[in-house]
């Protein structure tokens, strides 16, 4: 093996360990706005699912 070999070795071993972490970074991202968006699903159906208090009770106009 000679240096160039060795160089253009280096520079593709760099390469790819960038971009497989620049692909890891995206995917910790998406999973995190995945999640908050989960959460959100889950606390609506949970406020679906609870009997309504007298703040959400209709008023009678009372004239």
């Amino acid at each position: 093996m000679n240096w160039d070999s060795l160089a253009l070795l280096i520079l593709a071993l760099s390469g790819a360990l960038s971009l497989l972490l620049s692909q890891a970074r995206d995917v910790l991202a998406k999973t995190a706005e995945v999640i908050h968006a989960w959460r959100e699903i889950r606390q609506s159906l949970r406020a679906e699912d609870r009997p309504p208090s007298r703040q959400d009770l209709p008023r009678d106009g009372g004239d």
